[in-house]
């Protein structure tokens, strides 16, 4: 068995692509590899909802039982948290109008990206080398379209965006989660 370096891309259509000296190639490549991890984490989700809402059902309503499913429901909020915020992310690529935009548009992607991916790390591994590669392409392509642009990058008001669309996801997954359980205490 041979080990891949994770700082080689192995595939060749990938490697051209974020090599790329143009943007909107990259934009797409990064919007198909959102749609992946964003595929990936819906399904481990409904794999999870379904053990979840079985325990729920079978739950006695004791302080034990209650707690144990309480753990297991905190990781599905997580994974769901986690889909809405990558949704903000793609919402962000489709919000895209022109060259002049782009570096406005994606600047708060790339903190959004890394949480999820600090996040994700001991919950879903398999999806480390994946966010890693997303956010470096982002961080290339918002730097080029700014320098293409002639426009200047405002990390402050992109990081305050970011923490508004990580809210914003937070709350919606909150919610769904609050209303699938509305028996468990969450702390």
């Amino acid at each position: 068995m041979t080990t891949q370096s994770k700082w080689v891309i192995e595939d060749e259509t990938a490697n051209q692509i974020v090599r790329a000296s143009t943007i909107k190639p990259r934009i797409d490549y990064a919007s198909d590899t959102v749609d992946k991890i964003l595929e990936a984490l819906v399904q481990k989700r409904l794999d999870i909802n379904r053990s979840n809402l079985e325990l729920y059902r079978q739950s006695d309503g004791s302080q034990d039982s209650l707690k144990s499913l309480a753990a297991k429901v905190r990781y599905e909020l997580e994974i769901s948290c986690a889909i809405e915020s990558l949704r903000q992310v793609r919402r962000c690529f489709d919000s895209i109008v022109g060259m002049g935009n782009v570096a406005t548009m994606l600047s708060p992607t790339i903190s959004i990206v890394r949480v999820i991916r600090s996040r994700m790390l001991s919950l879903m591994p398999s999806l480390d080398y994946q966010l890693g590669e997303l956010s470096l392409l982002l961080s290339g392509v918002i730097v080029d379209s700014a320098h293409l642009a002639s426009s200047s990058l405002d990390f402050e008001r992109a990081n305050s965006q970011s923490r508004r669309l990580l809210d914003e996801a937070k709350l919606i997954a909150d919610s769904k989660i609050y209303n699938q359980f509305p028996n468990l205490d969450f702390p």
